[in-house]
């Protein structure tokens, strides 16, 4: 079953009941909840679901019932990871209201940012860089020669961040044996974990219920500035794929669009699904609504019958 993310839903756009209304006309029964939908209404949603009869399959944090005003420019628990300890110990605590939420709402899984190196983060020439690449300004061989050497410089400055965020995992995860917590995949260099470090920290936390989730648009923008290769992720992470985040590109910065042929490799993403997989749907708002039906219905041709038609 194909979930679709609230990412699409915009807060203007409330009353809930109205849009999840409309998204089961149109056929979707699943739904990931993320911070769009912040704080959530334990009791409205759980009388949405009982009406309009959807599923919710996963949390991305954060995403709860707590009214606690998250720091600021955390709005996707990136702190979890932070060198502040007070910021740290109030990401986690979201986190694990996340997962109090999640179980509530019977979802299998929480999605996780893993945070980011601040330093690196306010890199003014990668700025830069990303811009002229949009642009078309600089060629890709230069970038991935600039990246990788910002990457390199990152390395060491990330040590103590993934310290941390081990230990943010190590206080939450271990009491919601119900749940599957996957650690996403982000954009840039600055993100953490990359694709090495990963596989540290699953290690290091040894966490039977933590994993793997996907990010198609991540992947896909870190093959296009040279980080890794997008199959990378895949080969080296799908024992323990959890779920994937499923979008196309607008351009080789640009995701979070309505799949379409060429426009994302979903044919080679298919072959790193298993059953158990999570699959979902996650769209930003400038997508019409006729695009998101559309992009589902390409995804669900190629995902559960082999085919590759064209969207719509």
């Amino acid at each position: 079953m194909l979930a679709l993310s609230t990412a699409w839903f915009t807060r203007e756009e409330l009353p809930l009941a109205d849009i999840f209304s409309l998204l089961v006309k149109h056929g979707f029964q699943a739904f990931e909840l993320n911070y769009v939908v912040h704080p959530v209404d334990l009791g409205e949603m759980r009388r949405l679901q009982q009406e309009l009869g959807f599923t919710i399959t996963s949390l991305h944090n954060v995403c709860s019932t707590l009214r606690e005003p998250l720091a600021p420019d955390d709005e996707y628990g990136d702190n979890i990871a932070s060198l502040d300890e007070d910021e740290r110990r109030q990401a986690a605590m979201h986190l694990r209201s996340t997962a109090e939420t999640a179980v509530q709402f019977g979802a299998r899984a929480v999605v996780i940012h893993a945070g980011f190196v601040p330093a690196a983060k306010a890199d003014q020439e990668y700025r830069a860089l990303r811009r002229a690449f949009a642009r078309g300004e600089i060629e890709p061989s230069t970038v991935a020669e600039i990246t990788q050497k910002k990457v390199a410089q990152r390395k060491e400055m990330g040590r103590p961040h993934l310290a941390q965020l081990r230990k943010s995992l190590r206080e939450v995860c271990p009491d919601f044996p119900e749940l599957r917590f996957g650690i996403e995949c982000r954009y840039h260099y600055y993100g953490l974990p990359d694709v090495d470090e990963l596989a540290e920290v699953l290690a290091e936390a040894n966490l039977s219920n933590l994993g793997y989730w996907h990010d198609c648009g991540h992947a896909q923008v870190q093959e296009n500035f040279g980080i890794c290769r997008h199959q990378d992720w895949l080969e080296r992470y799908g024992h323990c794929l959890i779920g994937v985040h499923l979008h196309g590109m607008a351009d080789r910065t640009h995701d979070h669009y309505a799949p379409a042929p060429g426009n994302m490799p979903f044919e080679m993403i298919r072959a790193y699904i298993r059953p158990d997989t999570i699959q979902v749907l996650e769209l930003g708002k400038f997508n019409d609504l006729e695009s998101v039906v559309a992009g589902r219905d390409y995804l669900q041709a190629i995902f559960t019958r082999g085919e590759v038609v064209p969207a719509g």
